[in-house]
């Protein structure tokens, strides 16, 4: 996690035109101190989306925007006592304090729902902190679902992965592409890394990351895998030449069973009410 926003790529930036200074939209400022918990925030230049910075007025979270405020943070200790804002570097060991914890609950995570939000942090400006602002704002992050357009969703996060649109902002595979799980994909994550017992490396390593995997995965699904026979568990297992590596991790995920077959949605549970 970083303090300030970091750059999505060039592919992500393709709407982000103009790099002037100041807010392209003319509008007038909003404090830090008056921008709450479930505030929703967009820009449209690079230049906005990099400073560390903002105070441009939210947008309806049922509009289209890029980021979403899941958390307020006081910023205090010896860094507070500065009389001019520190440069944003100086901020990093605040980073921990936009916890992932915290994001997880905000978005009404299950245990095995895995998460694609990335986090964003502002700081008040150099004319708040001589004011006496010490307000960190945590900021949630979509997934990218176009690189054309980088960030953009026209609903709040809030409880997101509690409902069905919760696949716009869920990443799955199709292939090995990274899609969302509103697309046709093979291959949805489940949160659950886990490490195979040492030993030599399983003859079958598929079998053996799918039967540490499965409770995890039913965790996911809300039941059994036999009542989905059209279901399997897909993990991701380490090579024999990271098993020699003393690299064990194995990254548990399902999808259908017929080969080339794709779904369309999610298959948590949380996300069905079932959690």
């Amino acid at each position: 996690m970083r303090t300030f926003p970091a750059l999505l790529g060039a592919a992500g930036l393709l709407l982000l035109t103009g790099c002037g200074p100041g807010r392209s939209s003319g509008a007038p400022a909003v404090p830090t101190s008056l921008q709450s918990v479930g505030s929703c925030h967009t820009f449209r230049t690079q230049y906005e989306m990099v400073q560390p910075s903002d105070v441009a007025p939210p947008v309806p979270c049922d509009r289209p925007h890029r980021s979403e405020t899941y958390a307020l943070v006081t910023i205090d200790g010896p860094l507070a006592t500065s009389p001019t804002r520190p440069e944003p570097e100086q901020f990093d060991s605040y980073a921990s304090r936009c916890d992932a914890e915290t994001l997880r609950q905000y978005l009404g995570a299950g245990p095995r729902d895995a998460v694609s939000f990335s986090v964003w942090s502002r700081i008040p400006t150099r004319e708040e902190w001589a004011g006496g602002v010490r307000t960190m704002r945590c900021e949630a992050v979509p997934p990218v679902q176009n690189t054309a357009a980088g960030p953009l969703i026209a609903f709040s996060a809030r409880d997101v992965l509690m409902k069905s649109e919760s696949a716009a902002v869920r990443n799955c595979e199709l292939g090995t592409e990274v899609v969302t799980c509103d697309q046709p994909h093979d291959r949805e994550e489940v949160n659950a890394w886990l490490d195979l017992d040492e030993g030599p490396y399983p003859d079958d390593v598929q079998a053996a990351a799918a039967e540490v995997c499965r409770p995890f995965v039913e965790e996911f699904l809300g039941h059994i895998l036999k009542n989905s026979p059209d279901l399997t568990i897909k993990a991701r297992t380490p090579s024999k030449g990271d098993w020699e590596k003393d690299t064990r991790t194995v990254k548990c995920g399902v999808g259908p069973a017929a080969a080339g077959a794709t779904v369309t949605g999610t298959l948590s549970a949380s996300a069905k009410g079932q959690a």
